[in-house]
């Protein structure tokens, strides 16, 4: 479809094809509203944006009480959704936190951390010694490692969810549309502009456009104060022998010089085109110098640095890893509290952005609140925490 065959207006216009556009496409649709427009720039959950790729974890082990809460009550959402869709969208399968405990909260909370949350909201898991995680899974802890696992977390099979979302979208008579880059938003908020010059007037638009979302918003001056970081993750073949036993999980170490000491990985749920089990891993953070504020000047291209640190991590302290057979930098949107905003920024325009890579999990949770947002309604949630308002995303 061209821009000169998009209607002039829509009761709702979501600009952004991820996981947050689509998921209050998916909410808007349950709610019964129909006249939607939702405009992708390229590709929906392309490859350079942050919604791409097969799985992203989900858990309620959090360090913060209100996160833990707010996951609870995404994880029954991801139910219904479930319900929704008529199939599985989730692997529970646990979660592995372990490495170091120490003063301090990583982008990922911490282990003592966690355990405090889990043992005050009564949230079941096993503390694990160095040796007993060894024992269980093909991973080599230092001896000074402790872990906590929560049985009860997993994989969001992310693609499947993302396809279910179209559909439900579309079943809904809303126009998905990619190829359809937004210029600018309306100084009120009611309407947009593609860059073709084709004006939609919406009575509500939603901006859920991950790293991209700062230009749209600063010439309104309403951009929060986020960073971009390109983060580094990659397929890893791996022993057939041990494919089944690798567990998801997230390693705590503090930085040592310019190696951020923080990664995680996924069990092995697919295998390469040739039948190769392989895992999923990553690093949790991003050098200083590759840090942005501008989205088109983030680094595309993995620096061999990073791609060392990470290959250095998996060979030395997994057994069985064979071959690194993929790499993708993805760009988080990160604030300074590592907490979302969403939030109503005008009567008229609602903001999803600073996903700072744990957005995923929460996805229905997000849908809804937007959805209720561009209703004119209130999240059902208490999300104040996820306030434009707040300090750490006032520019």
């Amino acid at each position: 479809m061209t821009s000169t065959s998009l209607p002039a207006s829509a009761a709702v216009v979501i600009i952004g094809g991820g996981m947050a556009g689509l998921s209050c496409a998916a909410s808007l649709a349950r709610r019964g509203i129909s006249d939607v427009i939702l405009l992708e720039g390229k590709t929906l959950a392309h490859a350079r944006a942050s919604s791409f790729g097969e799985t992203r974890m989900f858990r309620e082990m959090y360090s913060d009480p209100v996160l833990c809460r707010l996951a609870q009550e995404a994880n029954r959402l991801w139910r219904e959704e479930e319900t929704h869709a008529g199939e599985i969208l989730r692997d529970t399968h646990g979660l592995l936190f372990y490495g170091e405990s120490w003063d301090e909260e990583t982008i990922e909370g911490s282990i003592p951390g966690a355990r405090k949350v889990m043992d005050d909201q009564g949230i079941p898991y096993e503390a694990l010694s160095a040796a007993q995680i060894a024992e269980r899974f093909p991973l080599k802890p230092k001896a000074h490692f402790t872990g906590l696992f929560e049985p009860t977390a997993g994989a969001v099979r992310s693609d499947k969810v993302i396809a279910h979302w179209v559909r439900t979208a579309r079943h809904a008579g809303h126009q998905v549309i990619e190829h359809s880059p937004v210029s600018s938003i309306d100084a009120d908020g009611g309407g947009v502009t593609l860059e073709d010059g084709h004006h939609i007037n919406a009575g509500h638009v939603v901006v859920a456009c991950g790293i991209w979302s700062q230009l749209l918003l600063a010439p309104l001056g309403l951009a929060p104060k986020l960073e971009i970081w390109p983060m580094l993750w990659a397929h890893y073949t791996v022993d057939p022998a041990l494919a089944s036993r690798y567990p998801q999980w997230f390693c705590f170490q503090q930085e040592r010089g310019d190696d951020g000491g923080l990664y995680y990985g996924f069990p092995s749920l697919s295998t390469t085109a040739d039948g190769r089990p392989r895992i999923k891993a990553g690093i949790d953070w991003s050098p200083q110098e590759l840090r942005v504020a501008e989205p088109n000047a983030m680094c595309t291209e993995a620096p061999a640095r990073l791609l060392e640190l990470l290959d250095t991590f998996l060979f030395n302290e997994l057994d069985g890893v064979q071959e690194r057979v993929e790499t993708v930098m993805s760009p988080y949107s990160m604030t300074s509290d590592v907490n979302f905003v969403l939030d109503r920024l005008t009567p008229k325009l609602s903001l999803f952005a600073g996903g700072s890579g744990q957005s995923f999990k929460f996805a229905p949770l997000i849908g809804d609140s937007l959805a209720r947002l561009a209703s004119g309604e209130q999240p059902a949630a208490d999300i104040s925490c996820w306030s434009h308002q707040r300090d750490a995303v006032r520019a």
